[in-house]
């Protein structure tokens, strides 16, 4: 059998497996998935025998199984059993729906059950369970229960819209739940200062975005202060800082042209000839390097015990450079290259701010990932 049509046939298997009747799950005995893959092929077939068939059989089971772990969950101890009755009340009226919106489905004439009280009740209940269990992780004060509190409460309004006084006790929990990271201004010459304002604000920004659904803030310290409480500072501080240090090289070739050229004339016997010899010239490269460099300590404190509880160091260097050249003697033995750099004047290094900025941005870049990888787990 050649390769298309073997790649045919898998392709072909594929899509009738991707169009189940639900008679496997079935057999399985997982009915509520029969029940709504069936449904789905007779979207597609109104006319298939198998799922007609299986929805027939598999729909009472469905019903029965869901009805049965309900009444089982209603007799459990099981802290959060309400919000379990609500998923099986909600697949029963899931199918009810389903049912009803499918032509060839609704033509079985099945005894179609919906619990629509019954859900709106065990809703309430869920949302209570979920309220109470959060006041009591509430009482124990630390920050990794109010977590857990303000995801419980905040699980009590999707039960349940607007439960109680819902909307406040999340606005405490994740007060209480959320990491205070005071950050430090990055000392630097004052020359310096909006663009340390800059790395440090982008960082916070960058931070703040892709952890704004964590429990961590970022606030400066007067910020932190009308707070009245940290927990981490987020110390940067750059060593071995240095902008604009100045680096000059010069090579100096001996050109000789590989021809001879027309050097002068002469007379000879009466009669002026051209006179022919290999031209030489002192061909200088000169290059100027502009090297701005530092390392900038990261330190993560615990700001009640002071602490050091992370810390790393992060190079980054920016070479900004420039080239000409110079020569001495006769330009014929440069080549189109070699005339054209002669040509050319030295550069003028960007301002020190700039180089400042071009030095940091990969030290940006490692900066918010390490911070970011650190605070995630929060």
């Amino acid at each position: 059998m050649n390769k298309p049509r073997i790649i045919l046939l898998l392709l072909i298997s594929l899509l009738v497996g991707s169009c189940s009747t639900g008679k496997k799950s079935f057999e399985r005995g997982n009915y509520y998935s029969a029940v709504i893959q069936s449904i789905e092929r007779l979207r597609s077939n109104p006319d298939s025998k198998k799922a007609k068939q299986t929805l027939k059989a598999a729909y009472p089971y469905a019903v029965e199984t869901l009805t049965t772990e309900i009444d089982n969950l209603i007799n459990s101890n099981d802290q959060f059993k309400y919000a379990e009755i609500v998923s099986r009340y909600e697949k029963i009226n899931s199918m009810a729906d389903e049912i009803r919106r499918s032509p060839a489905a609704r033509s079985l004439k099945l005894d179609i059950r919906e619990y629509t009280s019954q859900l709106t009740g065990a809703r309430e209940k869920a949302a209570e369970e979920a309220y109470q269990a959060a006041e009591e992780l509430m009482k124990k004060g630390d920050r990794l229960s109010a977590r857990e509190a303000y995801y419980l409460y905040e699980s009590a309004n999707q039960h349940v819209a607007n439960y109680r006084d819902v909307d406040t006790k999340m606005d405490q929990a994740r007060i209480l739940a959320t990491l205070v990271v005071i950050v430090e201004k990055i000392p630097v010459p004052g020359i310096y200062k909006v663009n340390s304002d800059f790395f440090q604000n982008e960082v916070v920004a960058y931070l703040s975005d892709k952890l704004g659904n964590n429990f961590v803030l970022f606030l400066d310290p007067k910020e932190a202060k009308q707070l009245g409480h940290a927990d981490h500072i987020l110390i940067m501080q750059f060593d071995d800082f240095v902008v604009g240090s100045t680096h000059d090289k010069d090579v100096v070739n001996n050109l000789v042209s590989k021809d001879s050229v027309k050097v002068g004339t002469a007379t000879i016997a009466g009669q002026k000839v051209d006179v022919f010899d290999k031209v030489k010239a002192n061909y200088t490269v000169h290059t100027r390097e502009v090297i701005s460099s530092g390392i900038l300590d990261v330190k993560i404190v615990d700001a009640v015990s002071n602490k050091v509880l992370n810390n790393k160091k992060i190079p980054g260097e920016y070479v900004w450079g420039t080239k000409w050249s110079s020569y001495n003697g006769d330009k014929r033995v440069l080549d189109a290259e070699q005339l054209k750099l002669s040509r050319k004047n030295p550069g003028m290094p960007p301002p020190p701010q700039e180089l400042f900025l071009e030095f940091t941005k990969p030290i940006y870049d490692q900066t918010r990932s390490y911070l970011y990888n650190f605070y995630k787990q929060y």
